[in-house]
């Protein structure tokens, strides 16, 4: 009777035992479907065998141009920024100067994707130009160029490359 009892014992644990195996290689612990490592919902996959996101393309940038031109007998100035071409750049500041009375406008600086500053003395005379990475750079070279202790900058500005994509 006792072998019956005993029998009957290891047929009862016997599905249970089979369910609680997982094929060689595979672990069981945590893993109640017997998921394989490699499949991307198994909880034990760390995403080596996963495909990798496509990697967002690189930006495209423009470049962004500026001028300065000067009348020096009328002392008309002339400044153009943020234009798409240097030669955009040059034209609007010759017209700009133009326009501020200027009749021999000539282009005395062109820049882009950086910034640049002018300095003169009070009441005109020498001036001092100059580029640079910023403001401050491009200002405190221009002073120095000016050539005079009490000369100010008179125009700065930058123009920075856009994003287009």
């Amino acid at each position: 009777m006792k072998f019956i009892a005993f029998g009957f014992l290891l047929l009862l644990a016997a599905p249970f035992a089979a369910h609680a195996q997982c094929a060689p290689g595979i672990p069981g612990a945590g893993n109640p479907g017997c998921i394989p490592p490699s499949a991307p919902n198994s909880p034990y996959n760390q995403g080596d065998g996963a495909p990798a996101l496509p990697q967002a393309p690189p930006p495209v940038w423009q470049d962004r141009w500026g001028a300065i031109a000067f009348d020096e007998a009328t002392s008309s100035a002339g400044v153009s920024t943020n234009q798409t071409s240097q030669r955009h750049a040059e034209s609007m500041a010759l017209s700009n100067c133009e326009k501020a009375g200027g009749k021999h406008c000539q282009v005395n600086v062109t820049y882009h994707n950086q910034c640049v500053a002018v300095a003169q003395k009070p009441g005109g005379g020498r001036i001092g130009v100059s580029r640079g990475p910023s403001i401050k750079k491009a200002s405190d070279v221009a002073l120095k160029n000016c050539g005079s202790d009490s000369c100010k900058v008179a125009y700065s500005n930058c123009t920075d490359a856009v994003r287009v994509q």
